[in-house]
C-alpha cells in the first residue's frame, strides 16, 4: 500500500526533467551565457593569440597594382558606356571591357608570364619567373614522409598531342600556368571604366614586374583583337595595290613598246590596237589610283580601331607588405575558437541536442 504512491512522484519528476524547446526564455540563456562567459572569452583570447602567432609563420607578400582607362582615339568610338555594351559608335560587336579579367586567366597569358625575366629586391636576375618561383618554393612539412615511397616508384611518362590549334601540357606545366595566374588579380569598375590590375609575390620587385608584364600583354591581346579585321584589310588591299601597279607597269610597257613599233604607221588596225592598248591602260591607271586610295584609307582605320589605354596610376614598387593581415587572422581564430567552444558546450557539456530529442522521444 505504501509503495504505489511513492511511485507516482516519481514519475512526475521524470516528466519535470524532460526538456521542452519551447520553454526557453530569455534569462535562461543570459544565465547560460553567464556560467560559461570567462570560459568562452578565455578561449576566444588563446586562439586570438594563437593566430597572431601563426601569421608570423607565413610569408611576407607585397602587392603591386596598376590602374588603366581605356577609350577610343576618335570621337566616334570615344563612349566607354557603348564599349561596356560591347558596341562602337557604328554598332560594330567588340571585346566588352567585362572580359579583360577573363583574358588573364587564359593559359597562353600564363605561359607568357612564365617566359617574363624577372629581378628580386637583392638584385638577383632570373631568367624566367618560372626560376623564380621555382627557387622559392619550399617543400612541405610532409614532403619528407611520401618522399621515400614517391621515388621509388617510376614517373609515368606522359605523351603529348602535337597537333597545331592544340595545347597539350604536362601535369608540372599545367600546375605551373595556374600557379602564374594566380598571382594576378583583375578587376573593372563599371561605373568609370577603370581596370586595375594586381599582383601578390613574397618580392616587391617581381610584383611590379609581373603586373608590368600583365598590362602589356592585355593592350597587346585588345588591340589586336580590336584591330584584327582592318588589319586583315589593309593586308588584302596592299596585296591588290602590289597586283594593281604590276598590271599597271605591264599595260604602260605594253602601250610604249607598241607606239615604238609603230612609230610611222598609218593603218586603222594599228590605231585600233592602240587604243585597245590605250584603253588598258587608262583601267589599270585608275584601278590602281582607287586601291591606293583604299589602302591608305585602311591604314587610318587600322589606328583608329586601337584602343588608346591612359594609365591613370602606374607600376610603383610596392613599399609595405600586404599580407599576411595579423590582426585579421587573429580575428578569426578568435572567432573560431569561441564558436567552436560554444557548440562543445551546447552538444556535450550541457547536451542541449540530447535533451531535445529525449523530450521529443517523450
Amino acid at each position: 500500500m505504501i509503495s504505489h504512491p511513492e511511485k507516482k512522484p516519481q514519475v512526475a519528476d521524470s516528466k519535470e526533467r524532460s526538456f521542452d524547446a519551447s520553454e526557453i526564455r530569455f534569462t535562461d540563456i543570459i544565465l547560460f551565457v553567464g556560467k560559461y562567459i570567462k570560459m568562452l572569452m578565455l578561449i576566444a583570447i588563446l586562439a586570438l593569440i594563437g593566430g597572431v602567432l601563426y601569421s608570423y609563420t607565413l610569408p611576407k607578400k607585397y602587392e603591386a597594382k596598376v590602374s588603366l582607362l581605356p577609350e577610343y582615339g576618335t570621337s566616334k568610338r570615344g563612349s566607354f558606356s557603348l564599349l561596356g555594351a560591347g558596341l562602337n559608335g557604328d554598332g560594330a560587336e567588340k571585346l566588352q571591357p567585362d572580359l579583360y579579367p577573363t583574358i588573364m586567366q587564359s593559359s597562353p597569358f600564363g605561359e607568357y608570364l612564365l617566359k617574363q625575366p624577372v629581378v628580386d629586391q637583392e638584385n638577383k636576375s632570373y631568367k624566367t619567373l618560372l626560376d623564380f618561383m621555382k627557387a622559392q618554393a619550399k617543400p612541405g612539412l610532409l614532403s619528407g614522409l611520401f618522399s621515400s615511397s614517391s621515388s621509388s616508384k617510376t614517373p609515368k611518362k606522359e605523351i603529348k598531342l602535337n597537333k597545331e590549334g592544340i595545347l597539350s601540357y604536362s601535369r608540372q606545366e599545367q600546375s605551373n600556368i595556374a600557379g602564374a595566374i594566380s598571382l594576378l588579380s583583375a578587376e573593372v569598375d563599371q561605373k568609370s571604366g577603370v581596370i586595375e590590375i594586381s599582383a601578390e609575390t613574397i618580392d616587391p620587385f617581381v610584383s611590379a614586374i609581373v603586373v608590368e608584364a600583365a598590362q602589356k600583354y592585355l593592350i597587346d591581346y585588345v588591340e589586336d583583337y580590336r584591330s584584327s579585321k582592318a588589319s586583315q584589310r589593309e593586308s588584302l588591299l596592299a596585296d591588290r595595290v602590289k597586283e594593281a601597279k604590276a598590271r599597271l607597269r605591264t599595260a604602260e610597257y605594253a602601250l610604249q613598246s607598241y607606239r615604238d613599233q609603230n612609230r610611222n604607221v598609218f593603218s586603222n588596225i594599228a590605231k585600233i590596237e592602240e587604243q585597245r592598248l590605250q584603253a588598258e591602260y587608262v583601267l589599270s591607271e585608275s584601278l590602281y589610283s582607287d586601291l591606293v586610295r583604299r589602302y591608305e584609307q585602311a591604314k587610318v582605320n587600322v589606328k583608329e580601331e586601337r584602343p588608346v589605354f591612359k594609365v591613370l596610376e602606374p607600376v610603383k614598387v610596392p613599399l609595405a607588405k600586404s599580407s599576411p593581415k595579423r590582426l585579421r587572422i587573429g580575428l578569426i581564430w578568435g572567432f573560431l575558437g569561441g564558436f567552436f567552444t560554444l557548440l562543445y558546450i551546447i552538444i556535450f557539456k550541457e547536451k542541449v541536442i540530447q535533451k531535445i530529442v529525449s523530450g521529443a522521444n517523450e
